[in-house]
């Protein structure tokens, strides 16, 4: 059982305001977390890195790029530093299969990353590796990566939308195809609300404590205005005197789907019950929301939309939130005085043996 994530903030500095490190907010406590060696995250002799860039947290793990863009693993609470092996390219997602600290020989740890065709690609490396592998049998491009820690099994989302597995404990591991997927319904009504001319639209592969896999379909608004309404590009610009309004993109939606066993296809989900997911850079995850002050069926997002969050600079990291399924309704998660969030916020979530300060 995991306990509630934490959210990872930029550490400001009071007098000039520059990041020089990051903290780690605690959505139950309400309160950020004394974490000095996170303070000096951004110090070379702690981690080899200047700039490090975050591509992901998973079982307690954050993963980061240092300047030279080859990834690293640093545990925030016990200061473990693990050195991957050099990037296999523009790496855009890293997590985990299990928790290294408590399995050193069998975890791996799996690569979402770009080829020069612009399609995504999924490859791994396990404890000792000198270099990544590309898994075997896989498709064009992917959306998502989740694992079971249970079974060292890697789940990926493609297009279709189709789920995939490999079984990392395998020397080779050999794709098997768990779902070929008929489009959900749900999902081809949701385009009369969620226009692809207005919004775009994010895809994430989950599991449930109880192993079942859920696919969460955000809706993004590219240009959404002051009363929260999806504009066109155009409507941001006013007379040639004035200078453009800023409307950034922002997250309008969720659209939730289950895996049926059975049936082998896309069952839709109006509720998660007794559930919270968490969604954004990190590996997606379900918690109970009982007794740790979180809602219940409600989706918890941060900001991941790496292709425009540095685009503007007034604007990018600010798009996080909890949706709630029942009623649609977005609610801020944290309240920030700027659009601008430096470094994007991330969840971690710690495994209970780790949960200590």
């Amino acid at each position: 059982m995991a306990f509630p994530p934490f959210l990872m903030l930029p550490l400001l500095d009071q007098n000039t305001q520059e990041i020089n490190g990051l903290s780690l907010y605690s959505l139950k406590d309400k309160k950020p977390l004394n974490l000095g060696f996170l303070e000096n995250l951004r110090n070379p002799q702690c981690v080899g890195s200047s700039h490090p860039q975050c591509v992901g947290s998973s079982h307690g793990w954050l993963a980061f790029l240092d300047e030279k863009a080859n990834p690293f693993l640093l545990n925030p609470f016990t200061k473990a530093l693990i050195h991957l092996p050099p990037k296999p390219s523009k790496i855009s997602k890293l997590i985990l299969s299990r928790n290294p600290s408590s399995h050193p020989n069998t975890y791996a740890a799996v690569a979402m990353h770009m080829n020069f065709r612009l399609e995504t690609n999924l490859s791994f490396c396990r404890n000792g590796d000198a270099a990544w592998r590309l898994l075997d049998g896989q498709g064009k491009t992917y959306y998502d990566v989740v694992c079971c820690s249970e079974t060292n099994t890697l789940f990926a989302l493609a297009p279709g939308p189709r789920v995939e597995s490999w079984d990392l404990n395998e020397a080779s591991p050999k794709k098997t195809m768990i779902i070929e997927g008929s489009c959900p319904r749900m999902l081809q009504l949701a385009l009369k609300n969620f226009p692809v001319d207005l919004y775009s639209s994010q895809w994430y592969l989950a599991l449930s404590p109880a192993g079942e896999i859920f696919m969460a379909v955000r809706y993004i608004g590219e240009f959404v205005n002051g009363d929260g309404e999806a504009v066109y590009e155009g409507d941001t610009l006013t007379d040639y005197m004035a200078a453009p309004l800023v409307c950034p993109y922002r997250t309008a939606g969720f659209r939730v789907f289950r895996v049926d066993a059975g049936r082998r296809e896309w069952v839709d989900v109006d509720c998660l019950d007794e559930f919270a997911l968490f969604l954004g850079g990190n590996e997606s995850v379900m918690v109970p929301a009982a007794g740790a002050g979180l809602k219940r069926s409600a989706i918890y997002f941060t900001d991941d939309y790496w292709e425009r969050i540095d685009e503007d600079y007034s604007y990018g990291g600010h798009d996080l939130g909890v949706f709630s399924m029942g009623d649609g309704t977005i609610e801020t998660v944290f309240d920030f005085e700027e659009d601008k969030i430096e470094l994007p916020p991330f969840w971690i979530t710690l495994p209970r043996d780790e949960y200590q300060y």
